[in-house]
């Protein structure tokens, strides 16, 4: 396993406290490109892809609407060539029955996620109803493509050989999960529509009663999620959600201080600093200040109790 101890020692320090982070996320990404080994750098890219995502539906479902074209612009068009142009090939095949084809420089994840929503069974002789393709049952509703792409990614992710990157997607995965639930129940929602992955977790959560859906053991963080799934101010809620997850990144670098595990760690912090950058400057700034000092407060509440139980 491959140590960048030059590279880590050379990274600025990074805070949770931090208004905007040193360096932006498409430099470091630009700049670890020389650095790392090819198989490091296919798990950079396995985190960077995500950034690709809303311009991914943008594109399936413009190509869904009719506002952009069906085909591939010829060689003689003057239209710029498209990131995702060869993904037309997969939905011609995906339209007329045909198996995937293979694409170049497309991931796998999204090419099956575009083949099997245009995906149409050839008409037998027998047959009298025509098929219809999954995009067109869904009706361009983005919030369940969202949800579709994020199996796909996620299951991908998971097959990864890097122990950090299944454990990372498998907490996000739960955590979305885990929210979607709190809010189907408050709502009294069918959840079922909105649970990502089909594993013996997943099946807890879309049909466990108990408070804790029985996963009380097996996703320590479970309380924590639910907790912070109460808070109704939206931006507090991702923030604490944000601070959660820094913390899980903390603690599994800990002994990691120089494995590709702490630069991939790097990459989500400065993406988390970016994010936090850009919401409102007066809003944002006051309402992270009150999580950080509450956090703060409540840990020198717990050391006082703690030192005080040892003095009796």
């Amino acid at each position: 396993m491959a140590k960048y101890y030059a590279l880590v020692a050379g990274l600025p320090a990074l805070t949770a406290e931090m208004q905007r982070p040193p360096l932006s996320v498409a430099d470091y990404y630009a700049d670890l490109q020389p650095i790392l080994t090819s198989r490091d750098r296919s798990y950079l890219e396995l985190l960077h892809l995500e950034l690709e995502h809303p311009e991914l539906l943008d594109w399936v479902l413009g190509v869904w609407s009719g506002d952009l074209p069906a085909h591939e612009p010829s060689e003689e068009s003057e239209e710029a060539p498209e990131h995702f142009a060869p993904l037309r090939l997969v939905i011609d095949a995906a339209r007329h029955g045909r198996k995937l084809p293979k694409s170049r420089g497309i991931p796998d994840y999204q090419a099956h996620f575009v083949y099997d929503l245009y995906f149409v069974p050839s008409k037998t002789n027998e047959e009298e109803v025509e098929h219809q393709a999954m995009i067109d049952e869904i009706g361009g509703d983005r919030l369940t493509l969202e949800n579709l792409l994020a199996q796909y990614y996620y299951e991908w992710a998971e097959r990864s050989s890097s122990s950090f990157l299944r454990e990372w997607f498998r907490l996000n995965k739960n955590i979305r999960n885990i929210l979607a639930v709190s809010t189907c129940r408050r709502l009294g929602w069918d959840p079922s529509r909105y649970i990502v992955g089909q594993s013996p977790v997943e099946e807890a959560l879309r049909h466990s009663r108990a408070k804790d859906f029985d996963l009380g053991e097996e996703l320590p963080y479970l309380g924590e999620v639910l907790r912070i799934a109460e808070e109704r101010d939206i931006a507090r809620r991702e923030r604490l959600l944000d601070l959660m997850k820094w913390q899980w990144m903390d603690d599994w670098t800990f002994v990691r201080v120089f494995d590709i595990d702490n630069v991939l760690c790097y990459y989500l912090r400065l993406s988390i600093l970016e994010r936090w950058s850009r919401l409102d400057e007066a809003t944002g700034e006051r309402t992270f200040r009150e999580i950080v000092l509450g956090l703060k407060g409540e840990s020198a509440r717990v050391l006082q109790e703690f030192k005080q139980s040892q003095r009796r």
